[in-house]
């Protein structure tokens, strides 16, 4: 987070752990907007500038800009510009990075936060569900438990990425059956990886920006990915069978280092929030037709797309996942199931 001297002449700090002093005057938002705003965030995201989730992220950006009055700017870097995936939540946790774009997968590595619940296999009905979920009682005790574990991570709201989907190489999968030895690529988690364990397949974990490389090449037999990743990233061009096996339906979070967090004050705080929200309706309305044109510009690439009229033995086949997994955690997913 960077400060930058304001009209009302506060002192200007650069660096990551900024102490603000009682002298500066708070900024109204009736005031006039600064030529170069005060604060500016970091925001990193891995996917590429063109991907629904880095457009909602860019939407978010313009939102705090347009309620700070041009006072706060958040700068997004996309396409992995600041690093990977693990790296990014390192950099949250110490606040060498302001903001991120997160997914309930890999955050359920990170310590015992309740959002990784979000990331088991087949635990939402539909999108629906999903939403009735997360915007609801449920989604605001998970976000609060982000902070309250001891995560060093704030989340302000969730998004929808889409459901995760298997793309493959050289044949199509129609079953189960057809991933037993696939190796297919995992990033950096032990659920997703014991979950393409449990469908048969070899997970290999490696960074996103390896992935196109290791497909072409034929290094892993495939990945996987929801659909506007798999077109924005063109990783149908090397792997052109998609099936959509629907495995998890984890939602992304919208992230700010704690250490930032701290050091706005309430009504910075508040300005955040507020854009959030509004991203989060963005993303939700825009997530439907983002998907829809995908499946459709996949089709002209004449990529196969696999449709399953039956999930029951994937679904089947991830009983020991939760036994895994769900910890003390049952009640919380039973919950979540029972939501209508």
């Amino acid at each position: 987070m960077k400060y930058r001297k304001s009209k009302v002449g506060c002192a200007v700090l650069m660096g990551v752990t900024i102490t603000l002093l009682s002298a500066c005057t708070p900024f109204s938002l009736e005031q006039e907007s600064t030529a170069e705003p005060e604060i500016i965030l970091r925001y990193a995201e891995v996917n590429p500038s063109d991907h629904i989730i880095t457009m909602t992220g860019k939407y978010f950006a313009d939102q705090v800009k347009e309620l700070s009055n041009g006072r706060i700017e958040i700068e997004v870097y996309d396409a992995g510009k600041l690093g990977n995936d693990a790296q990014y939540y390192e950099q949250l946790q110490i606040g060498a990075l302001d903001m991120y774009r997160g997914n309930a997968i890999a955050l359920e590595s990170i310590g015992d936060m309740e959002v990784g619940v979000m990331a088991m296999p087949y635990l939402f009905r539909n999108t629906e569900h999903f939403w009735k979920v997360c915007d609801g009682e449920i989604g605001d005790e998970i976000l609060a438990n982000m902070q309250e574990s001891g995560s060093h991570m704030v989340g302000l709201c969730f998004l929808d990425e889409g459901a995760r989907n298997i793309m493959t190489v050289k044949r199509p999968v129609k079953s189960i059956k057809d991933l037993q030895g696939l190796k297919i690529r995992s990033m950096q988690d032990d659920l997703l990886c014991d979950v393409l364990r449990a469908t048969g397949a070899e997970p290999v974990v490696m960074d996103y920006a390896d992935v196109y490389s290791a497909l072409q090449s034929g290094a892993v037999d495939g990945a996987e990915n929801p659909v506007c990743s798999y077109y924005s990233n063109k990783f149908y061009k090397v792997a052109p069978y998609y099936t959509m096996d629907a495995h998890t339906h984890s939602p992304s979070v919208i992230l700010i280092s704690e250490l930032t967090w701290k050091h706005l004050s309430e009504e910075d705080r508040q300005i955040l929030r507020t854009a959030a929200d509004r991203a989060k309706n963005y993303n939700k309305a825009a997530i439907e037709s983002a998907e829809a044109e995908a499946y459709q510009k996949l089709s002209k690439e004449k990529v196969t797309i696999i449709k399953l009229d039956d999930r029951t033995e994937w679904q089947e086949a991830m009983e020991g996942i939760y036994k895994s997994y769900a910890g003390s955690h049952y009640e919380l997913i039973e919950k979540i199931k029972n939501v209508k």
